[in-house]
């Protein structure tokens, strides 16, 4: 489980990661830069990773919140 300010900052970089990666892809497209799906396609598998993390530390800390009550 994450902690508070971690999970803030990791759910805000995995809301900021698609953009970025897409960002790139158009730019990459545009100016000629080097492996611009490659660079695409590996933030958007690490967002998903990070989605992913975060829906088991938020499944963890309610089922632990909820045996408290």
């Amino acid at each position: 489980m994450f902690s508070n300010r971690l999970y803030d900052a990791l759910s805000k970089a995995q809301r900021w990661l698609p953009s970025l990666g897409l960002f790139y892809l158009a730019l990459a497209k545009t100016w000629a830069l080097p492996f611009g799906s490659q660079v695409s396609d590996t933030v958007a598998a690490a967002a998903a990773l990070l989605a992913a993390a975060l829906e088991v530390s938020s499944a963890r800390y309610y089922k632990t919140e909820g045996a408290r009550r």
